[in-house]
């Protein structure tokens, strides 16, 4: 008992002293009316023991009771897991995106952000693959479900301030209307060539907001000032309601730039980027293909969520648990977000040169209550850096399946039979 008394001691310490973790889900839970009885897993050790199984990659339960030092079963923890009401876990999200912009470095110009989309995938579980769909051409008991996630990042933290969840078939665009609200008059948002649509350039002049993104392919690449006209609806927004697409200008102003990559190990040679940034003194164009540069800072963070914290599988098998385990996915990138701003202040270096591993093992030893070495790795500057897009070692040479596993099996039986 003393063991796991301080075990639960630890898990109850603050990871980040400026930002009381504990303090904050009291207060939501108060503000939410949550009760819930006096019990080994309460909303606290539960929240800690969730951000832990995700910093160490979403690893097995049975690790994190190692981990831990918590004696619980894995049952116990799946219902306490379940427990926890998704409308804090996301108001927790708000608070951290808050904080964020309170460290954020002083900025000189407008507010910049990232927009993108990535996928994941999930067990087939009854209700997901529903809920989401399959890729193509695959079938139940075959592949696996998939979802998509549609992300704005704030460029100037790292800080992802709204993930929204679609099917995988959906259209990206589908889900701006949920991330628009966040946007002030003035901010730029950045975006590659899903988000050049005339609909997407046309909602954010109607908020003051301005666009940089790579060109659509179906444009005419010529540059200079452009009238675009509205398209056809069913053409560009099947999923607007027919009132909002209307209320649209019929004609938007762009502008049109094109530079030249000389960079060795660039795929692209010759990029064309449409903007509505309009002024050319202020918006020269190697300013705008400075800012278009910075758009693959999203690509690496998704990259950090998917590869190195391992969200690229999903391990719920209900809908409700999904969620649950994506909100805390995107809490526990934050909270590693938030680390790296304070040690690139301290540290005086680019937030985008320390090292998102290294923060990330920083803070699994904070939640263990040990104290880690509070200076983070520094990458070094690696202008020009590329590798190709081939791997390395070779997978094993197992066929594709074809049939359900259960009918696999009954097969071999059969065959053994014989």
């Amino acid at each position: 008992m003393a063991n796991i008394a301080g075990a639960l001691t630890r898990l109850r310490r603050e990871p980040l002293a400026d930002f009381p973790l504990g303090k904050q889900l009291e207060q939501l839970c108060d503000q939410c009316q949550y009760a819930w009885r006096d019990r080994l897993l309460t909303p606290l050790v539960t929240l800690r023991l969730f951000l832990l199984q995700i910093l160490h990659g979403n690893t097995s339960i049975t690790h994190l009771r190692q981990l831990s030092g918590v004696g619980f079963s894995p049952g116990s923890y799946c219902e306490a897991r379940g427990r926890l009401p998704l409308e804090i876990l996301q108001r927790l999200l708000t608070a951290l995106a808050a904080m964020g912009r309170n460290l954020r470095p002083v900025l000189v110009g407008p507010r910049v952000w990232v927009i993108d989309a990535s996928n994941f995938s999930m067990g087939d579980f009854e209700g997901l693959g529903k809920q989401f769909g399959y890729p193509p051409h695959v079938k139940k008991g075959i592949g696996y479900p998939g979802a998509k996630i549609l992300g704005l990042m704030d460029l100037a933290t790292g800080l992802f301030v709204k993930m929204v969840t679609l099917p995988l078939l959906a259209a990206d665009l589908s889900g701006i209307l949920q991330v628009h609200p966040l946007l002030q008059a003035g901010d730029i948002v950045v975006g590659d060539r899903l988000y050049c649509a005339f609909v997407h350039l046309a909602l954010l002049q109607a908020r003051g907001a301005f666009a940089c993104a790579r060109l659509m392919q179906n444009r005419e690449k010529k540059t200079g000032i452009q009238q675009w006209h509205r398209p056809a609806k069913k053409e560009a927004s099947p999923w607007m309601k027919l009132k909002q697409f209307m209320g649209l200008p019929k004609t938007l102003t762009v502008r049109v730039v094109r530079y030249v990559v000389s960079q060795k190990g660039f795929r692209s040679r010759e990029i064309f980027i449409a903007t509505t940034l309009l002024d050319e003194q202020a918006w020269p164009e190697e300013k705008l293909a400075e800012l278009y540069g910075q758009r693959w800072q999203i690509e690496t963070c998704f990259n950090h969520l998917k590869t190195t914290m391992k969200m690229n599988v999903l391990k719920g098998q209900s809908l409700d648990i999904v969620l649950k385990e994506l909100a805390v996915y995107l809490l526990v990138y934050n909270l590693v977000r938030l680390a790296i701003l304070k040690a690139a202040k301290t540290q005086g270096v680019d937030i985008w040169r320390i090292s998102f591993v290294d923060a990330c093992r920083w803070l699994a030893c904070r939640i263990l209550g040990l104290m880690g070495v509070a200076e983070l790795i520094v990458n070094p500057k690696r202008p020009g850096r590329f590798e190709p897009r081939v791997v390395r070692r070779r997978p094993k040479q197992y066929r594709l399946m074809t049939k359900p596993r259960k009918d696999l099996k009954a097969l071999i039986l059969e065959q053994h039979a014989r």
